[in-house]
């Protein structure tokens, strides 16, 4: 329960920044917002009135929205005011359509950069630095400790000099079944580490041996290493690292959109990999991210966050990328010819949408209690 009271809390948080960036890009392009949502429809509770602006609770929690005046405004013939939203340019359509996938966006970058300045740059490390070692394997055997690295592996009288962990990997399994001299230096602290050596004779277990999710010898590297920087140059190393870890999530978020596409249309299948919000909560619970404190939290929200903003931006009608497509494609060829098309479009997009939600919970609600 207390796992998803905590989600829907975040998606409510989420989804207030969201329209709080159509509420104030609309106030910006001056167009009067009648309504805001929390929630979708049917109404539970008005909660204020701000000049216009009527703030709403409603019933169904996961959502959110803005009603702008004008925003229905179907035909050319239809009276249109200062303020509608029909009346404004297409610039400014534009910019209130899609402000509250940059607000998102913004979002998940400047918990980034939070995260990254309190435990420090992320640097890769391409040396054989031992992260962890898996419990009652060859190397946990020995003594072999984390936090040294390898830099070289003895069989008898030949000597290979370690440069990586894939050089480690390499000399390793090429020795399968034979106990290997492995020598370390260290301890290690961040880029640098010790001259003190040890070395310490492991047995390389053969493919038969080495259970599952294990290597021969029980080493998980390191890849990279968490560095601080003087104080003042932590929150800039902190944005840039930030924004650069936006973009590979939303990379890897529309690689992963584009394999669901490809499964659900070609091979007619729901990937294994989609999940609704029971899903995400379940997952989470059971990994036990919500004890693992606020900055792992924070991580998981600004992750959701840059996941929403790549959703709402795909050229899918109702979502905000398909409402600026469709804003463009009146603009070029007419509104008089777009007008029923959208609204049909928007009520498809809606009906699918849904169907698909309740399909992908129906699933999540089946693999956690069969």
């Amino acid at each position: 329960m207390l796992a998803a009271i905590s989600f829907i809390l975040i998606l409510s948080f989420l989804v207030l920044i969201h329209e709080g960036g159509h509420f104030l890009a609309a106030k910006l392009a001056k167009i009067k917002v009648d309504e805001f949502g929390l929630g979708y429809p049917p109404l539970a509770k008005k909660l204020f009135r701000w000049h216009e602006t009527v703030f709403t609770l409603n019933w169904v929690p996961f959502g959110g929205f803005v009603r702008l005046r004008g925003e229905d405004s179907q035909t050319d013939n239809g009276k249109i005011s200062q303020g509608d939203f029909s009346a404004a340019s297409l610039g400014q359509r534009l910019l209130v359509m899609l402000s509250g996938a940059g607000v998102n966006f913004l979002f998940g970058i400047l918990a980034f950069a939070f995260i990254f300045t309190k435990i420090g740059i992320p640097t890769p490390l391409d040396k054989a630095r031992i992260n962890r070692i898996a419990p009652n394997s060859p190397a946990a055997k020995a003594g072999l400790q984390a936090n040294w690295q390898i830099d070289q592996i003895s069989v008898g009288q030949k000597v290979y000099p370690i440069q990586s962990p894939d050089t480690v990997i390499k000399t390793v399994m090429a020795h399968r079944g034979q106990t290997l001299k492995i020598r370390v230096i260290g301890p290690c602290h961040g880029l640098v580490c010790q001259s003190e050596h040890k070395t310490y004779s492991i047995y390389a277990r053969t493919k038969t041996e080495t259970p599952h999710n294990q290597g021969s010898i029980g080493v998980v590297f390191q890849p990279v290493v968490y560095i601080h920087y003087p104080l003042i140059q932590m929150p800039f190393r902190g944005i840039w690292v930030g924004l650069k870890q936006a973009f590979v999530l939303s990379g890897l978020i529309l690689q992963a959109l584009s394999k669901m596409v490809n499964q659900l249309f070609v091979q007619h299948q729901l990937s294994s990999e989609l999940a609704g919000p029971v899903g995400i909560v379940y997952q989470a619970k059971s990994s036990g991210l919500f004890n693992q404190g606020f900055l792992a939290i924070l991580s998981f929200t600004a992750m959701l966050s840059i996941n929403l903003a790549i959703m709402n931006i795909l050229p899918i009608p109702p979502l905000d990328g398909g409402r600026a497509l469709l804003a463009i494609s009146s603009a070029l060829i007419g509104k008089k010819i777009t007008g029923k098309l959208e609204y049909y479009l928007n009520y498809g997009g809606w009906v699918l949408m849904m169907l698909l939600i309740v399909m992908v919970t129906a699933r999540d609600v089946w693999k956690i209690f069969r």
